[in-house]
């Protein structure tokens, strides 16, 4: 695979958006109630500490892909398989998030229609990303990037006009002690900050001049990605309230469409759904290039641009003939994923990478090198 190149300003915006997507689409933490700010600054902390291990484990072995890093730790054979089951995870997170996109845009603007027809649309504007190369959809995420912050203004500024924000909905606070929010403290960390797991097949893009400031611009990102996603589960349960944050599939969807503006906008849920389709759009093609490097990792004839087209054509069919409801996909991701699958590829694998790689190169990191 012909290597690409993405600036640190390219990651940064990346960064937050594959930070703030399905989660702002799932709405994260959704059974913390009135304790969400509480969760979210906790998960935010711990989250933090997970991008440092990833870097660390990137950083001692010079920032090379992911495929050379896992043959190193474990091996070429056991090595390798790894890289298939990462490379397997990858698209499997990928392939969720274009379904939960998928309904939410057959249950926003395009009601009635076929579920294959929607699927078809987003991949292939997926796949032509993907043909253009990862630098391409780099650029695009700068561009992008202030489209999303240009719409929250109007959010912001009809949520607090309005009158409809009601500050009763977040009290009490840890009426039932602290006790009752550990676990969505965990969920909050698997999802949406562990699955930063795979920015370690996006760190060896950054160039060898800038990878010295590449955990400095993370840092940087997490806070206003955590900014952003405590902004939405704010405004969620401040219009809703806890009860209808829980029953509502799309709480960010419905709780702009209760906002009225008679200034500039008679609406602003569509505004949401620009924020929603954007951010949802980088994670897939984050989570796509992950999994196809992988694969070009272990089979070097096989190019990524190949392999594209068959496995998106293979989603969109999964997607269409094994639809789920719109209930069914969010329990898979926010009870399934984080209890069964999360930790194993977020937490389980990447500690002990880190530890063998501490171990093997803590006094002598390996060198960084352009072809990397």
């Amino acid at each position: 695979m012909k290597t690409s190149r993405i600036s640190l300003n390219q990651m940064f915006t990346l960064l937050i958006l594959y930070l703030t997507a399905s989660a702002t689409l799932s709405n994260v933490g959704r059974l913390s109630g009135p304790n969400i700010w509480i969760v979210m600054l906790i998960a935010a902390v711990l989250g933090s500490i997970l991008f440092v291990i990833y870097h660390r484990i990137s950083y001692l072995h010079g920032y090379q892909s992911l495929t050379l890093i896992l043959q190193d730790v474990f091996g070429k054979v056991l090595g390798s398989l790894v890289v298939l089951v990462y490379s397997g995870y990858f698209l499997y997170m990928g392939y969720r998030i274009v379904i939960s996109t998928g309904n939410m845009i057959q249950f926003t603007v395009m009601e009635g229609a076929s579920m294959f027809l929607i699927l078809g649309l987003l991949a292939l504007v997926i796949w032509y990303g993907m043909m253009l190369g990862f630098n391409t959809i780099g650029r695009a995420s700068e561009l992008l990037f202030y489209l999303v912050l240009i719409s929250f203004i109007p959010l912001v500024l009809g949520v607090f006009t309005s009158g409809i924000f009601n500050f009763d909905h977040f009290f009490p606070i840890l009426e039932h002690g602290f006790k009752e929010v550990i676990p969505e403290i965990y969920k909050t960390t698997v999802f949406p900050y562990g699955e930063l797991i795979a920015f370690l097949v996006i760190f060896p893009l950054v160039p060898k001049a800038q990878s010295p400031k590449i955990l400095k611009v993370g840092f940087a990102a997490l806070i206003c990605g955590t900014i952003l996603l405590l902004m939405v589960d704010i405004f969620n349960i401040g219009i809703l309230g806890e009860d209808l944050v829980y029953n509502f599939v799309y709480p960010f969807f419905n709780s702009m469409k209760m906002v009225g503006v008679n200034i500039f906008f008679e609406r602003l849920d569509p505004l949401a759904i620009i924020i929603l389709m954007t951010t949802c759009f980088f994670k897939i093609c984050v989570y796509f290039y992950a999994g196809t490097s992988l694969i070009n990792g272990v089979f070097k004839k096989i190019n990524h641009k190949i392999i594209s087209l068959p496995i998106l054509v293979v989603m969109c069919l999964c997607g269409a003939h094994f639809q789920e409801s719109q209930v069914e996909n969010l329990n898979q991701i926010l009870n399934v994923n984080p209890t069964y699958l999360l930790p194993i590829f977020e937490l389980a694998i990447p500690v002990l990478v880190w530890i063998i790689s501490e171990i093997k190169y803590h006094k002598h990191p390996i060198e960084k090198s352009e072809t990397n």
